[in-house]
């Protein structure tokens, strides 16, 4: 378990949806959802991103047979394999879509093959691990981009919106009044074997739940309570540095890459 990072001014109000950190369980969705744009209009002025479909799979990434490697560039065969694991099924792909969207800054993409040759274009948008572009991904961009799909898991598969804020410069503090309930903090490392996957209560968890998300009846979630049921994340985590501190927090039992999440 670990702690710190850095801020920028941009803020994500993104939409929750079922993530992709899979394995084998795989649940049904559309490979392309109407919801997932993929050219300019995905991004909103200040405003982040707009909805992402998703998937409620779970299990973490760490198998032999994903086809992914952390220690390689996605654009890479070696980094992102098109003949084996998740470019080869359509519920893989939009797994992918969810690890380049969190992985990449907008504005950036990665074009890969399926097995029968079909290619499929991955765009950008928040940008936890931008290195992973064009290299291997660092212990911290690991946690990071953990952090991130986590942070967007929903089990019901339906999407909610959500404000996230952390320290890192790619999400970054400052809140949105439209987004007044404090959920938790998401943090762990999917890429290990057995995977890491934790969260912890902000100060309205289970205040208007959101259907599918932590405060609500979720089923078979991917991540388990960092601090037992119900369990807050303070006093146990590290609060934001000042102004912020009221926001969320930056470091929790060493974690130090935690995203946090508001709702409305």
């Amino acid at each position: 378990m670990r702690l710190t990072a850095s801020l920028s001014s941009r803020r994500f109000p993104i939409l929750s949806v079922g993530l992709a950190v899979v394995l084998s369980a795989l649940a049904g969705c559309a490979e392309q959802p109407s919801d997932m744009a993929t050219d300019s209009e995905d991004l909103q002025a200040d405003n982040g991103l707009k909805t992402i479909n998703g998937l409620k799979a779970h299990n973490g990434l760490a198998t032999l047979d994903n086809g992914l490697s952390v220690g390689a560039s996605l654009k890479s065969s070696a980094g992102l394999s098109s003949t084996s694991g998740l470019m080869t099924t359509s519920d893989g792909r939009i797994t992918v879509t969810y690890l380049v969207k969190c992985a990449l800054p907008a504005g950036h993409a990665i074009t890969k093959n399926d097995q029968y040759g079909r290619s499929y274009t991955f765009t950008g948008g928040i940008g936890v691990a931008p290195a992973w572009e064009t290299g291997g991904l660092s212990a911290s961009d690991e946690r990071w981009l953990s952090a991130c799909m986590l942070a967007l898991v929903n089990t019901t598969g339906d999407h909610y919106p959500l404000w996230l804020v952390a320290q890192n410069s790619a999400i970054s503090w400052g809140l949105d009044p439209s987004y007044p309930f404090q959920e938790g903090a998401f943090f762990g490392d999917i890429f290990t074997s057995p995977p890491y996957a934790y969260y912890c209560g902000g100060k309205d968890l289970g205040v208007s739940p959101i259907p599918g998300r932590i405060g609500s009846a979720q089923v078979t979630p991917p991540y388990v309570d960092a601090y037992g049921t119900k369990g807050l994340c303070l006093p146990s985590c590290t609060p934001a540095d000042y102004p912020h501190q009221g926001e969320g927090v930056k470091a929790c039992s060493g974690w130090n890459e935690v995203i946090n999440v508001w709702h409305q």
